[in-house]
């Protein structure tokens, strides 16, 4: 199979953008939305996330299944970048909209809304993610492929989400409408995305049909040790940056005293957020994505802990530890990423059936079960220390939203590492599994 050319990854990893523009919107700002803006409690907030996940242990894998089985002239997965990127930015818009309800009401409207939106995001990013299993074989490839996704996912959705909407929506009268226009604007550039995505990529690799059954979904899932291993290591990993984009505006706003703080924050954190794509492929290359991630998780954990204990006062050095987590963060990110289609491989050899979706499928509900678990955290935590929206913070709801935005995550990063002690599918087991694979299909 011929290599991968720069701008068929160029072009493949527009969609990663695509997609976060709408994702990243959602987990830096709903929560805040939904309490200082919607004006629903925090408790009725960490609920809602909880809620919406046990609804995606369902969907997650049925959508994994039907897009292994999709038949089309574009592909088993691209053709639900074609299809879906407007109903996805469209209940992105519902998201961030504000209609006229009674306080039932609106949280009856959160709870239709959000879940729906994790509904229409499982049906883009799920088979968008598959792709990158059928684009190449090639572990370096892959490696690539994450660096140049986790480049637009965080590097450049970070400096539009994290550093410009705040000031966007300060633009105008009030933040329901710009928290709204801002939906609108990055919903239509995230379609556009996601089609320039679907029409520039390709499926490469020849697999054979898939032939499990919805029966076969579970048994798929458990006998894949390296994908359940893979699946809890981002899981918390996702948990450690969510929860601190989720309380950053808080902790600025509240705790620092200056919400605009939170835009200059994530512009000194873009640097940081570059340099680390811009490494990642040479360490992953030299020391293998695995050790990779691992020490990676454990640099987060040390510059997070130790921010907490730098006096409100010290901004720049605050910044600076920030930026070194924020470097470090972006290793475990891009290999998370490009570990995710070795299971797949992995899988196949194990249990005799091929699949990309379910795989994905997992990884992609774990994804959003981190988001809940931390979302549900820190606003339950939130809601214990008696947090009010716009008003002075209790000394209980301060120490709160420091923890959160410093401790949790360390603790989160710390556990990561742990639980990828238990990862054994390196170089040279996944040589061996694609040599055997490739030695079967020969002989069938």
């Amino acid at each position: 199979m011929l290599a991968l050319k720069q701008k068929d990854i160029f072009r493949y990893s527009l969609g990663d953008l695509g997609i976060n523009l709408n994702f990243q919107l959602i987990g830096f700002y709903l929560a805040y939305f939904y309490t200082d803006v919607f004006g629903i409690s925090a408790a009725h907030v960490a609920g809602l996330f909880l809620v919406a996940r046990i609804w995606d242990a369902v969907n997650d894998p049925i959508m994994g299944f039907i897009a292994d089985h999709t038949k089309s002239p574009w592909g088993r997965f691209r053709p639900y970048l074609l299809f879906g990127a407007i109903p996805l930015n469209l209940i992105l818009l519902a998201c961030f909209y504000t209609p006229e309800l009674s306080d039932t009401g609106k949280v009856i409207y959160a709870y239709v809304t959000y879940i729906i939106h994790g509904v229409c995001f499982t049906l883009v990013s799920l088979p968008y993610s598959s792709i990158s299993a059928v684009m190449t074989q090639d572990q370096q490839e892959r490696a690539v492929i994450s660096t140049y996704r986790m480049f637009f996912a965080v590097v450049v959705a970070l400096g539009i989400i994290g550093v410009g909407v705040k000031p966007f929506v300060n633009l105008f009268a009030t933040e329901q409408q710009g928290f709204f226009v801002a939906a609108c604007v990055l919903g239509a550039s995230s379609v556009i995305l996601l089609w320039t995505s679907f029409f520039f990529s390709k499926e490469r690799v020849e697999v054979p049909a898939e032939k499990y059954h919805l029966k076969d979904i579970i048994p798929i899932i458990i006998k894949n040790d390296a994908l359940l291993v893979l699946a809890g290591a981002m899981l918390l990993n996702t948990a450690v940056w969510v929860t601190g984009n989720a309380v950053a505006l808080y902790y600025f706003k509240y705790v620092l005293g200056n919400a605009d703080l939170q835009s200059t924050f994530f512009m000194v954190m873009l640097p940081a957020n570059m340099l680390g794509a811009f490494v990642t492929p040479f360490i992953t290359k030299r020391f293998g994505k695995l050790k990779t991630f691992m020490w990676a998780s454990l640099g987060v954990a040390i510059f997070s802990l130790s921010r907490h204990f730098i006096p409100d006062d010290q901004l720049t050095l605050i910044f600076a530890v920030s930026g070194i987590s924020s470097f470090a963060m972006m290793f475990c990110s891009i290999a998370q990423w490009g570990m995710l289609p070795d299971t797949v491989e992995y899988g196949h050899w194990k249990t005799g059936q091929r699949s990309e979706g379910i795989p994905f499928a997992f990884f992609s509900f774990m994804q959003k079960s981190a988001m809940a678990l931390a979302g549900s955290v820190a606003a339950y935590a939130m809601f214990l220390s008696g947090y009010e929206a716009n008003t002075v913070l209790t000394a209980s709801a301060d120490k709160t939203i420091r923890w959160l935005f410093n401790i949790v995550p360390a603790i989160y990063s710390s556990l990561c590492f742990i639980v990828l002690l238990f990862y054994k599918l390196d170089g040279p087991l996944y040589k061996k599994i694609i040599t055997e694979l490739s030695s079967k299909e020969l002989k069938s």
